[in-house]
């Protein structure tokens, strides 16, 4: 038991050895988020499973607060209205509910975060939510910042600024992103009152 508790931990510290080299990459997710918050702008978040729940985590860290009393921010967890989610899926289709909440919702300049450890895969059948989330974010012209991990996926290619984990394993690419979130919290508590 012991073996396998250090091999998962020092799986992850060497991927947090190399994310600590593109610090500056997550500082630049901080600036977009601090200038479009001093826009009046909103930001959406959202992700399947797990990410589901880290996006829950984070929007629940800047609507409360993260380390010191502020004002609340106006991010958003997309799909959180079950009575919605479940009567769209009913009657309709799962898979597109949640591109339909961000068309009611954002505005031109909003920006929509995607947390996905694969980033999808049309071929694979893999997340293909996320990819129609991000064909109405650029129709709309909603700022597409995207964290992944296994290469990218399609979301690599179609968001405004993306950040991938290196690494193909899902818990491994989950808990940097639960680091990198934190990191960005702490960022913005730093520039916002």
């Amino acid at each position: 038991m012991n073996k396998t508790i250090n091999s998962h931990i020092e799986k992850l510290i060497k991927v947090l050895i190399l994310t600590k080299k593109d610090t500056y990459k997550i500082e630049k997710i901080s600036k977009v988020l601090v200038t479009a918050l001093n826009k009046g702008k909103k930001i959406f978040v959202y992700g399947n499973g797990g990410s589901y729940a880290d996006s829950s985590h984070f929007v629940g860290e800047l609507t409360a607060t993260y380390k010191k009393k502020r004002k609340p921010l106006p991010f958003f967890l997309l799909g959180s209205n079950m009575a919605s989610v479940s009567a769209w899926a009913n009657d309709y289709n799962n898979n597109d509910y949640v591109s339909r909440e961000l068309k009611g919702y954002a505005n031109k300049g909003d920006i929509l975060i995607i947390l996905s450890t694969s980033g999808g895969n049309y071929k694979q059948n893999q997340s293909t939510n996320l990819i129609k989330l991000s064909k109405v974010a650029k129709q709309k012209n909603v700022f597409l910042i995207s964290l992944l991990g296994k290469g990218g996926g399609f979301l690599k290619k179609n968001s405004n600024f993306c950040y991938v984990v290196n690494s193909n394993l899902t818990a491994t690419i989950q808990e940097v992103h639960k680091t990198l979130l934190h990191s960005i919290c702490e960022l913005i508590d730093n520039k916002i009152k």
